[in-house]
């Protein structure tokens, strides 16, 4: 048996791990609706639009914060 902080860096790198493959199948499932050009902007991430500060604040986007730089 491990001590409490192993214990709860364990809890981590599954939570990570858990977290990357449910991102996989949710880029997956958005990529069968688009076609395949916007599937490439997708997995590219390039084509995206930057919102600025101000417009994020007043609209409250509510998206993943790996998408909002």
């Amino acid at each position: 048996m491990g001590t409490m902080t192993q214990k709860v860096k364990d809890m981590q790198a599954r939570r990570i791990a858990y977290q990357k493959e449910k991102t996989k199948e949710y880029m997956a499932r958005v990529a069968s609706y688009l076609s395949v050009e916007d599937q490439q902007i997708l997995y590219s991430g390039n084509g995206f639009v930057e919102v600025p500060e101000a417009e994020r604040q007043r609209e409250r986007i509510d998206v993943y914060p790996y998408l909002i730089p």
